[in-house]
């Protein structure tokens, strides 16, 4: 099976892959020897390519717990999920709230299949991923709606 935001297989493991180079520059654990090259050879260009990867997930867990501890949003749309790598958005967020919903959209075929094995949620809350292309949002927020209530406050 060919995935069509890269060209490559998803069982592709030689050839890098973007989802599994940004998981590398997070720290994660789902990436390979190629993805790990390239993400050396990013750092070697731009130095703060890692950095800025951790700084753009630490704001994720910021804002996420600042939403739903303190301000009480519900409802979390994640679009251009990649990878989930720990802590994920449903986590922090129902660690805060457990009976938050959050759904997460990527359109890339690997990113599903680590979704799938990822993603489970609190008993109270509500945890999907969507396949869709950030490029269709009539698309998202129709499928979207099956889940979250859009009369009440959803972070993006």
């Amino acid at each position: 099976m060919t995935d069509t935001s890269s060209g490559t297989s998803r069982s592709d493991t030689d050839t890098p892959h973007p989802a599994r180079v940004y998981d590398w520059f997070l720290g994660g654990s789902d990436h390979g020897p190629a993805d790990e090259a390239l993400g050396r050879q990013i750092v070697a260009m731009e130095p703060t390519a890692k950095y800025g990867a951790r700084h753009n997930r630490w704001f994720m867990q910021r804002a996420t717990r600042m939403l739903a501890a303190r301000l009480g949003v519900r409802q979390f749309l994640d679009i251009g999920t990649g990878i989930p790598t720990e802590p994920n958005l449903h986590r922090v967020a129902q660690t805060a709230a457990p009976e938050a919903s959050v759904v997460y959209v990527d359109n890339d075929p690997l990113v599903l299949t680590h979704a799938q094995a990822l993603l489970n949620g609190t008993p109270e809350g509500v945890t999907r991923y969507l396949q869709a292309d950030v490029r269709e949002p009539r698309k998202i927020l129709d499928l979207a709606g099956s889940v979250l209530d859009f009369d009440r406050p959803v972070a993006v």
